[in-house]
């Protein structure tokens, strides 16, 4: 491939700031939200002109846990101004439904406003509409991040960097060391096209033979010669659609239906050229799929193609290298780690990234029975640490765990406490004047735990 070699430019340093946290998802805005609240500077650099992250980039509007013990911290804050705010689909996050998983949802518009309402408050500073594009640094230590604008390139300087960017970008532009698959799976999990379907009746009800008998008809002749995308020919779009109105996740007066039935195989989530072809291909099965609803399935005569994300679904890329590990053996057998800043109990959930197959759930019966008690594993202070930086934390779901293990922890409010924990260690490391790598994790996540002592829980307001 031929280069070509740029001269360098002159760069205007737009800001100095105690803590910069790029990327405004769930683990970005808390950690900013966080670091915000104990006195800190802060700067937080979001790529579209809202917050919210996978939650309103990706269409991913649903909370699911298996028994609510990931609840932690500023989440209860984050789903108190949801609440207050009418963006709240199912108050009852205690109850279990037919699957045992509590199962809730969130309007997606009133996610931006209430990160922005929370933000605003704890006086952070935002930027929206830019990206990370390197990094200054001296030796080992991160002195700014370099941004990209419609208008050009500027920087921004600060004492300790936060990547809640999700593909871990500025950990690899800082030469941070990173995974992807594993040995025996190299491709990431699949991507999806998140749609939704308006005007559904979601009064109708189908029964499993139903749905059997339209998986039938999805792989007939017929079918086959209507329709493209092998997400409808294997049957996928009928029994997702047909089964998967996701109850709880959408207030009941509404008539709309997210549609999670695309699967895009073999791409590089971090790759340019795999995300053109995976929106493309991601966009032509989400209308297939509603295509066969409206055709075929009870209740979807009437409905249309509401809307398709806005970036396609990612559910890993870069997993970081921290100086710990959240390793698969934890999440399989529910270890509890020293220094624990975070705790995931939600099912090990792989979603294959070179076949057609129905998630890999790895859960063992006795790991799910306890669960389903209460139990979890836990996420120790040193996978938020990046290995090699004096001032540079990862959230989200690009901490430094194994893919077993990063496949449990990359939900909503686990993507929340690790930045909640990487805002709060960043104040920590502040104040003690040390680098991230030299704290104490324990007593980060005992001063943590003390902090998160004093946010009022949310349920029993909710249930009220």
């Amino acid at each position: 491939m031929k280069k070509v070699y740029t001269q360098t430019k002159e760069i205007e340093i737009c800001g100095n700031y105690d803590v910069i946290v790029v990327g405004g998802g769930a683990a970005g805005c808390a950690a900013a939200l966080t670091a915000g609240r104990l006195g800190a500077e802060v700067l937080l650099c979001e790529r579209y002109g809202f917050l919210g992250g996978a939650t309103a980039a990706q269409g991913v509007g649903h909370i699911l846990s298996t028994n609510g013990v990931d609840f932690m911290g500023v989440w209860h804050d984050f789903i108190r101004e949801v609440n207050r705010l009418g963006g709240l689909s199912n108050r009852d996050l205690t109850t279990k439904g037919e699957d045992n998983r509590i199962r809730s949802g969130v309007d997606i518009e009133l996610v931006k406003f209430a990160w922005d309402n929370l933000l605003s408050k704890a006086q952070v500073s935002m930027l929206h509409h830019v990206w990370a594009s390197g990094v200054m640094k001296e030796e080992n230590k991160i002195t700014g991040v370099i941004l990209e604008t419609v208008s050009g390139t500027m920087a921004v300087q600060g004492k300790m960097v936060i990547d809640a960017t999700g593909d871990g970008a500025v950990c690899a532009f800082a030469g941070a060391s990173f995974s992807q698959g594993d040995g025996e799976h190299p491709y990431n999990q699949a991507l999806t096209k998140v749609f939704r379907m308006g005007n559904v009746d979601r009064s109708v009800v189908r029964t499993k033979e139903e749905i059997q008998k339209l998986v039938e008809e999805a792989a007939s002749d017929e079918m086959s010669k209507r329709y493209e995308s092998e997400v409808v020919k294997n049957g996928r779009a009928a029994s997702y659609t047909a089964s998967r109105t996701v109850p709880n996740s959408i207030p009941k007066y509404r008539t709309e239906m997210h549609g999670f039935a695309s699967r895009v195989l073999h791409i590089n989530p971090v790759d340019p050229w795999d995300l053109t072809k995976a929106e493309r291909e991601g966009r032509k099965q989400a209308y297939e799929c509603a295509d066969f609803a409206k055709r075929y399935i009870s209740g979807f005569e009437n409905a249309y193609l509401l809307d398709t994300n806005i970036h396609i679904g990612i559910r890993d890329s870069r997993r970081i290298q921290g100086i710990e590990t959240v390793l698969a053996e934890d999440a399989l057998m529910l270890n509890k780690r020293k220094g624990s800043i975070a705790k995931s109990s939600w099912v090990i959930d792989i979603w294959p990234g070179d076949h057609y197959a129905r998630p890999a759930v790895q859960d063992s019966a006795q790991r799910i029975e306890k669960v389903l008690s209460g139990d979890y594993f836990d996420i120790p202070y040193g996978a938020i640490v990046v290995k090699g930086a004096q001032n540079l934390f990862v959230a989200g779901r690009c901490i430094s765990a194994e893919r077993e293990a990063q496949a449990s922890l990359r939900i909503q409010q686990t993507c929340q406490a690790t930045g909640e924990a990487a805002g709060f260690a960043a104040v920590f490391c502040l104040k003690h004047g040390i680098s991230p790598d030299k704290a104490d994790g324990v007593a980060v996540a005992k001063e943590l735990a003390q902090h998160r002592s004093f946010i009022k829980p949310v349920i029993e307001e909710l249930l009220k």
